[in-house]
């Protein structure tokens, strides 16, 4: 659902929904269909020294949260599941669920995705209501995105009924606890209200807004993004600007282009993956798009 737009539906979402058509379980799906691709690498050493097993990321009946991230992130173990899953439908652009295309160039050790699913309840209710399917988008999952950007109400991770967080697979639309239909229409809010400042708003928003379109230019990308591309134009913008141009950047910014743009002082071997803010922070002060940036 809503692929190559900023409401592209989540991997794990749509492994629920993929599942659910076909009368199974998130789990027996699992094992009945994935075990037999992925037998040989059931298990993968993470960043982290702990093992995590395939297994227990779709055998969440009982615990919540914690594997979204696997599902739909950054994580080494992800490309694995996406292959299996694409052999089995005959799809090839599963990736676009995820945010696997991004893997060498956001930074992974920052948080990024939520640990628990996270939901706009006036979404929920105009889908019912206009009878289309109800999905969960990529962008609710991200840590960043605190509210809808359409409705501008809070996105929510708590049942209003049982008060309970949902779990890593559960019917969209609907508590994976008690049942209850989880959408209701809303006011929106004033955000200026939830911000110290009108400057944090606004980074915010162009955050947000540069998360948009990664997640939409997803399906156009000719090859996987490497922070190389993104070390190169900082090199090659920044060697040009002049004193004024480097005032107009912010103090913590300009050290980090700085260095970028002093190769001599940069560790070649190891270019560290960047964080949301900071792309977004590019993406601001030389006035371009990610689209002109990775497409």
């Amino acid at each position: 659902m809503g692929l190559g737009t900023p409401d592209t539906e989540s991997f794990s979402s749509y492994l629920q929904r993929l599942a659910q058509q076909h009368c199974l379980r998130p789990w027996q799906l699992y094992t009945y269909e994935l075990v037999p691709l992925i037998q040989h690498e059931e298990y993968l050493l993470q960043k982290d020294t702990k093992k995590t097993s395939i297994k227990q990321i779709f055998l969440t009946n009982k615990t919540t949260s914690s594997n979204l991230s696997v599902i739909n992130g950054l994580q080494s173990i992800t490309p694995i599941i996406l292959s299996a899953i694409e052999q089995l439908t005959s799809r090839q652009d599963l990736y676009s669920l995820t945010l696997v295309s991004w893997l060498k160039v956001l930074d992974s050790v920052e948080p990024l995705l939520k640990h628990s699913c996270a939901w706009c309840p006036y979404c929920y209710q105009v889908w019912r209501e206009q009878g289309e399917v109800i999905y969960i988008p990529l962008l609710w999952l991200i840590e960043n995105v605190k509210f809808c950007p359409q409705h501008r109400i809070l996105l929510e991770n708590t049942c209003p009924y049982c008060h309970q967080r949902m779990l890593n697979f559960c019917q969209p639309g609907y508590c994976s606890h008690c049942g209850e239909w989880l959408g209701q229409r809303k006011p929106p809010l004033n955000l200026a209200t939830y911000f110290s400042s009108v400057e944090y708003l606004e980074s915010y928003q162009r955050s947000i807004s540069c998360l948009q379109e990664l997640i939409a230019i997803t399906p156009s990308l000719s090859k996987r993004p490497q922070i190389q591309d993104v070390y190169l134009y900082l090199h090659e913008r920044c060697v040009h600007l002049d004193e004024q141009g480097l005032k107009d950047l912010s103090f913590s910014f300009w050290i980090r282009s700085h260095l970028i743009a002093n190769p001599q002082r940069c560790n070649h071997a190891y270019r560290p993956g960047i964080s949301l803010h900071f792309l977004s922070e590019v993406v601001r002060c030389f006035n371009i798009t990610p689209s002109q940036l990775f497409l």
